[in-house]
C-alpha cells in the first residue's frame, strides 16, 4: 500500500507542478503563485488569435501526454510505441494545450506521411530533429518508470525510445534517461541522503546508453543519424559530450546546494537563457537540484520552480512534483490542490494501473484491446475526424455523446464562440467529458459566412461524404456509393467502419 501511495503521489503531484506553472512559463501571471487559479491565455496569432480562459487547476501538454504514455504500457510494462507514435500523437493534436514545436512536428509528421517512428528525421524550417533537445521527452516518460520497477535494461530501452519518437538530440535523451531513472530509484527508497543521490547520478551517466548496443534496432537509428549530423559530429560524440555536460551539472550542484539564491544554478545550466531554458538536460537537473536542496522541504522546492520566472516553469514543477510524489506519495499533497485538479481520478487510476504493472498483478480494468497494424490507426484516426467536422459544423449540440478511438465514448459540456482578432473568423470552442475520466478542449477558427473549417487547421479538409469517397477510392473501405452499411473496413477491426463512423457522428 505503501508502494502504491507513492505511485499515485508521483503521478498525482507531477500534474499539479504542470498546472501550477503553467501560467508563469507564459509570462501571463508574475505574481507569487501558491494556488490554483481562473486564467486567460492567448490562441494563435496575431489575426487569428483568440483569448481563452483556462479554469484553476487545469494541466498542460506535459501531463496529457504523460496520461497518454500510460494508455500506451501494456500489463507486462512493455511501452508500445506504434501506438503511440501512430495513434496517441495524431490525436492529441486535435486537443493539445501549450505543446511545443518539436512535439507537433513530429505527431504531424506521423499523420501526413508514412515514417517509421524510428526513422521519423523531420526537417521543418529551422526545426531539426537531430537537433531537439528540448524536455518533451523527459516530461512524460514517467509512466515508463514506474511500470519497470525490475531490470534496468528494459527501463533504458523502453525510455530511449520514448525520447526518439519525438527528439533526436542527446540532451532530450539523456534528460529522459536521468528523470526516468532517478524516480525508479527513489520510489522504491524509504530514507534518502543527499550523497547517495549524487553518488547514484555519477553511476547513472555513466551508464547511459551503452547497454542498446547490443539492440539492432538501436544501431540502425544511429547509422540513420549519422548521416547528415549537424556540425558534422556524429551522434556518439554528441552524446559522449552531453554526457560530459551532465557532469558538469552534477558537479556544480554539489558545490551550490548550500547556496541562498536558487536562481544561480538556474543560470549555470542555462535554466533561464531564451536559447536553453527548454532544454531536456537542464530542466531536469534543475528539478533534482530543488529535490535534493529542499528534500524536507517540498512545499518549497515546488515553490521556487513555480515562480522562477523566465525558466520553463510548468515542466519543471512537473518534475519536482514527481520526484517528491514518488518519495513521499500522496501525504504531502495538499488536499484542496488534489481536488481541484483537473482529472485526478482518472490520474488517480492511471497511477493505480501502472502499479499492478509494476508488482505483477492481474489487470481488472484492461485500457484497450484493440491489436492492430498503422494502416488501421489511420482509419481510425480518419473516422474521428469526421466527429470533429460533425461538432465544428454545428451537427452536434451540448449534452451530445460521441466516441473518441482511444478515450471511449464523451459528452459534449460546453460549447463556446470566441471573436477572433480578425472580423471575419471566430474560434468554436468544444469541451469534452469521456467516460474514463479526462477532460479535452477541442476548437477551430471558422469563418462567419461559410462557417467552413480554415485552410490547416485540420490536415484533411474534406466534407464527410467526400471522406467516405476517397477511402473508398484508396482501397480501405469496400462498399458501394449512397449504400453507408455497406461500407467495412479492409482490414479487421472488429465491426464495420459504418458502425464506428455512426458513433463519432453522434448515432446520426
Amino acid at each position: 500500500m505503501q508502494l502504491l501511495d507513492k505511485f499515485q503521489g508521483a503521478m498525482v503531484f507531477s500534474a499539479i507542478g504542470d498546472a501550477l506553472g503553467w501560467p508563469s512559463e507564459l509570462g501571463i501571471y508574475r505574481r507569487h503563485i501558491s494556488g490554483f487559479f481562473d486564467w486567460k491565455k492567448k490562441v494563435g496569432g496575431r489575426y487569428f488569435g483568440f483569448e481563452e480562459t483556462i479554469r484553476a487547476g487545469s494541466y498542460s501538454d506535459d501531463t496529457q501526454l504523460t496520461l497518454s504514455i500510460a494508455r500506451c504500457i501494456d500489463e507486462n510494462g512493455n511501452f508500445d510505441a506504434d501506438k503511440f507514435a501512430y495513434l496517441e500523437l495524431p490525436l492529441w493534436r486535435d486537443y493539445e494545450r501549450g505543446g511545443g514545436r518539436s512535439i507537433k512536428t513530429a505527431a504531424e509528421s506521423f499523420e501526413k506521411t508514412k515514417r517509421d517512428w524510428m526513422k521519423n528525421f523531420y526537417k521543418k524550417g529551422n526545426l531539426n530533429y537531430r537537433n531537439a533537445g528540448g524536455n518533451g521527452a523527459a516530461m512524460r516518460v514517467l509512466p515508463i518508470s514506474l511500470a519497470n520497477m525490475d531490470g534496468n535494461n528494459k527501463l533504458l530501452c523502453e525510455t530511449f525510445k520514448n525520447a526518439i519518437i519525438t527528439h533526436g538530440h542527446p540532451r532530450a535523451i539523456l534528460g529522459a534517461i536521468v528523470y526516468s531513472f532517478l524516480i525508479n530509484f527513489i520510489i522504491k527508497q524509504t530514507s534518502l541522503q543527499k550523497e547517495i543521490i549524487l553518488d547514484y547520478l555519477k553511476e547513472l551517466i555513466n551508464f547511459s546508453s551503452k547497454p542498446l548496443r547490443e539492440y539492432e534496432w538501436f544501431n540502425e537509428w544511429i547509422n540513420k543519424w549519422d548521416k547528415n549530423p549537424p556540425g558534422g559530429i556524429k551522434f556518439k560524440e554528441n552524446f559522449s559530450n552531453t554526457r560530459e555536460e551532465a557532469f558538469n551539472f552534477l558537479n556544480e550542484m554539489v558545490r551550490m546546494l548550500d547556496i541562498q539564491d536558487d536562481r544561480r544554478y538556474y543560470q549555470v545550466t542555462g535554466a533561464l537563457s531564451k536559447a536553453t531554458r527548454g532544454s531536456g538536460l537542464s530542466t531536469v537537473f534543475v528539478a533534482i537540484y530543488l529535490f535534493l536542496k529542499y528534500i524536507n522541504d517540498p512545499q518549497k522546492a515546488l515553490n521556487v520552480s513555480v515562480n522562477t520566472i523566465g525558466s520553463d516553469t510548468d515542466t519543471i514543477a512537473n518534475f519536482v512534483g514527481g520526484l517528491f510524489g514518488a518519495y513521499y506519495g500522496l501525504n504531502i499533497i495538499p488536499n484542496g490542490l488534489l481536488k481541484q485538479l483537473q482529472d485526478s481520478e482518472y490520474i488517480l487510476k492511471l497511477a493505480r494501473r501502472l502499479y499492478s504493472i509494476a508488482i505483477g498483478e492481474t489487470l481488472k480494468e484492461p485500457l484497450s484491446t484493440i491489436k492492430t497494424d498503422r494502416r488501421d490507426y489511420f482509419l481510425l484516426i480518419d473516422a474521428w475526424k469526421i466527429g470533429l467536422y460533425q461538432m465544428f459544423w454545428d451537427a452536434l449540440d451540448e449534452g451530445a455523446i460521441l466516441t473518441h478511438p482511444i478515450l471511449g465514448k464523451g459528452k459534449i459540456i460546453r460549447k463556446e464562440t470566441k471573436q477572433l482578432f480578425r472580423q471575419d473568423y471566430v474560434a468554436k470552442i468544444i469541451e469534452v467529458s469521456f467516460d474514463c475520466g479526462q477532460t479535452c478542449v477541442f476548437h477551430s477558427r471558422v469563418k462567419k459566412e461559410l462557417s467552413s473549417i480554415l485552410v490547416g487547421e485540420f490536415p484533411r479538409k474534406e466534407t464527410p461524404e467526400e471522406k467516405l469517397q476517397k477511402l473508398l477510392s484508396d482501397g480501405l473501405i469496400r462498399g458501394s456509393k449512397g449504400k453507408f452499411d455497406d461500407f467495412t473496413p479492409t482490414k479487421a477491426l472488429g465491426k464495420p467502419l459504418s458502425e464506428i463512423l455512426r458513433e463519432v457522428r453522434g448515432n446520426e
